[in-house]
């Protein structure tokens, strides 16, 4: 018994040890747990490749998304790290799940990355766009008031170059009638004396016109006065015919009636 157990002692220490992995590394191979994610699903940075990105609502998206996804990931890093402690080799299920939440995390900030990257580069173009069209229409601006100006300044010099054409046209009207004041004055005054002299000359006739008009005018109240009498007493002889018709009976009051 003795001569067994120490032949028994005599085998290699690393056979045994070769005997052991042998046992061990089926056991690790068939126990390894899928990548982290969303179930059914490929990886997250494969569902959004690089440069797929194409708008700001769809980077919105994908950032929401990859929120969810980080939750995800983070329940499963939580629950293998809790079924690590009821296995026999801890400490290598420990860094199997604390790699496996490494990539899974990794592969979803990738994209974030991308996707704020992609807003950052949009919102930039878009202010750069705002600066470009506001630069053009500045430009526009500057250039209509710069016509508004050269429109106003060629209006207010057309405006004193009329203006002394005016003043010269004034000028020369002034210097033609100088010489010619004179003669003016002077035939204004001989046709006011011819005026009076006429004036003169027919005063008797005005005169004896407005006599005779004068007469007319007492003639004519003459003869309206007369018609007037006359026929106020023709009125008092006709009422006074009327009134002795009654005495006179009924054959003075109508001579036709048969006897």
């Amino acid at each position: 018994m003795q001569s067994f157990l120490q032949k028994t002692c005599r085998v290699p220490a690393a056979m045994l040890m070769l005997a052991v992995a042998g046992l061990t590394l089926p056991l690790l191979a068939a126990a390894e747990p899928a990548p982290y994610g969303t179930p059914g699903k490929p990886a997250f940075n494969e569902r959004y490749p690089s440069g797929s990105i194409r708008s700001t609502d769809e980077a919105d998206e994908i950032l929401a998304e990859a929120d969810k996804e980080r939750l995800i990931i983070e329940d499963q890093y939580i629950a293998e790290q809790r079924d690590c402690y009821k296995k026999f080799f801890v400490a290598a299920c420990l860094d199997g799940a604390k790699e496996r939440n490494r990539v899974a995390g990794k592969q979803v900030r990738d994209v974030e990355v991308e996707a704020n990257a992609y807003k950052r580069q949009a919102k930039a173009d878009d202010r750069d766009k705002s600066l470009a069209e506001q630069r053009v229409k500045d430009e526009q601006d500057s250039a209509r008031r710069a016509a508004d100006q050269k429109e106003r300044d060629a209006a207010a010099a057309r405006k004193v170059q009329e203006s002394a054409a005016k003043q010269q046209q004034v000028k020369e009207r002034e210097q033609q009638s100088e010489g010619k004041e004179d003669a003016r004055v002077k035939a204004h005054d001989a046709q006011l004396r011819e005026k009076q002299a006429a004036d003169a000359a027919k005063a008797p006739q005005r005169q004896a016109n407005e006599k005779a008009y004068q007469e007319k005018v007492k003639a004519a109240e003459v003869h309206r006065k007369e018609v007037e009498t006359n026929k106020a007493e023709k009125d008092r002889e006709r009422a006074a015919k009327q009134q002795q018709a009654p005495a006179s009976g009924p054959a003075a009051a109508d001579p036709n009636q048969p006897r």
